[in-house]
């Protein structure tokens, strides 16, 4: 700012002050509401990623306890070790794969035999086909959320409207810093007070846009606690 000031004489501007504060006025308005927009847009994203996976470790633990309901210890001992070790695949790869955009494919390969174990049940009463009914439905259930939550976990803000948010920040800054203000000081102070909310804007988008890398992780935690009762409560 100090720069611009000494080498593009901004006081000379003084008579133009007016009609770069109403430009300010018009252009803050749209910004604040786009703004607003796309940070709540990338929390929205976040807080539903962090509620699909909670629902997935619930549900890989709801699954266990519908098998013991077979009475059958071959197979809830199966079921057990399908179960964990899709889950603590998931706690050692702490969804560093997802961060990176891709799938990890060594999950779903892990999570099909799950699949597999319920695909050789076999019965021979009325109370094993109602448990048995149950059980495929809840891994139907759990199946599509498990899918959910990778879509949305991959999903991004369009590089368009993230594009568009910065160029718009930057102008907004560049006419502050070119702004003639009568006293330095004051100019100073708001300009490093919209370069810091500016700075803090770009930091909550890109940080809750990517919902596994920077300061805001979603944690592995629902699938360790589900792992923890498993072992301990069954």
């Amino acid at each position: 700012m100090l720069a611009f000031r000494l080498v593009l004489k901004t006081d000379t501007y003084l008579a133009d002050v007016g009609g770069l504060g109403a430009f300010l006025t018009v252009f803050g308005t749209l910004y604040g509401i786009m703004a607003a927009f796309v940070v709540f847009e990338v929390w929205s994203q976040y807080n539903k990623t962090v509620e699909l996976v909670n629902k997935e470790a619930l549900g890989l633990e709801r699954l266990f306890t519908l098998t013991l309901y077979f009475r059958d210890k071959d197979l809830s001992t199966h079921m057990k070790q399908a179960i964990e070790n899709y889950a603590n695949l998931v706690v050692e790869g702490k969804f560093k794969t997802l961060g990176a955009g891709k799938r990890n494919m060594e999950t779903g390969r892990v999570f099909r035999k799950i699949s597999h174990i319920i695909q050789g049940i076999k019965f021979d009463d009325d109370h094993d086909q109602i448990v048995f009914d149950h059980i495929a439905d809840h891994f139907g259930r759990l199946s599509e959320v498990r899918t959910e939550r990778i879509t949305q976990s991959l999903t991004r803000l369009p590089a368009l409207l993230k594009t568009f948010l910065y160029s718009s920040s930057i102008i907004a800054l560049t006419t502050f810093i070119l702004m003639p203000f009568q006293n330095t000081y004051y100019g100073f102070f708001t300009t490093g007070t919209l370069t810091f909310i500016l700075a803090m804007i770009f930091q909550l988008v890109e940080d809750l846009d990517n919902p596994f890398v920077g300061y805001w992780n979603i944690s592995v935690e629902p699938f360790q606690r589900a792992l923890k009762h498993i072992e301990e409560d069954y």
